[in-house]
């Protein structure tokens, strides 16, 4: 039998990689929709626009936060039991 520590690394790394391929889709469709444009692959590129970087810099971060708390909680919902201490 797995031990619990074992059990959560695994859970979290498919619940990792999961969210990962969901949230970059969900984050690509959602600019798109918005602007009409793919997302700016280069930021820091001098033919983006900063206020262009900026609102994609804010919007990444937020999402990638937001599939954070997803990933944890799908690990959850796959293990059953939430370790005290982080193994992320």
């Amino acid at each position: 039998m797995l031990s619990d520590r074992t059990r959560w690394i695994l859970a979290s790394g498919l619940a990792a990689t999961a969210a990962s391929f969901v949230t970059r889709s969900a984050l690509r469709k959602g600019w798109n929709t918005a602007t009409g444009d793919d997302p700016p692959l280069n930021p820091d590129s001098s033919e983006t626009a900063w206020t262009e970087a900026l609102v994609w810099t804010v919007a990444a971060s937020v999402v990638a936060g937001v599939s954070r708390l997803a990933r944890r909680t799908a690990a959850h919902f796959l293990d059953g039991t939430v370790p005290t201490d982080r193994y992320d």
